[in-house]
C-alpha cells in the first residue's frame, strides 16, 4: 500500500515531521510517497530515510520533488 504524505507549501520541520508520522504509521512492505516543493525540505526527509536506514529514490518534476521510502521489516526490528 502507498501512502501519500503531501508536503508542498510547507516549511521545515513540519515536511520531516508528517514524513515520520507516516513512517510509523506504515506496515513493512508499505511505500510512502512525499510531494515536496522546498529542496530543504527534500533534503530533510532524506536525512530521515537514511538515518533510519530506509531505502529510498526521488524523482525531481519540474518544480517540485517526489521521494518514495520503502519500508522494510527491518526497520521494524530496529524501533
Amino acid at each position: 500500500m502507498a501512502a501519500i504524505v503531501d508536503t508542498r507549501g510547507l516549511s521545515c520541520p513540519t515536511p520531516q515531521q508528517m514524513t515520520m508520522q507516516a513512517i510509523r504509521q506504515a506496515r513493512a512492505g508499505d511505500q510512502i510517497i512525499v510531494l515536496a516543493d522546498e529542496g530543504a525540505a527534500r533534503d530533510s526527509i532524506i536525512r530521515t530515510a537514511r538515518a533510519l536506514q530506509l531505502p529510498y529514490r526521488t524523482e525531481r518534476l519540474a518544480d517540485e520533488y517526489k521521494i518514495f521510502i520503502s519500508m522494510e521489516e527491518l526497520w521494524r526490528e530496529k524501533k
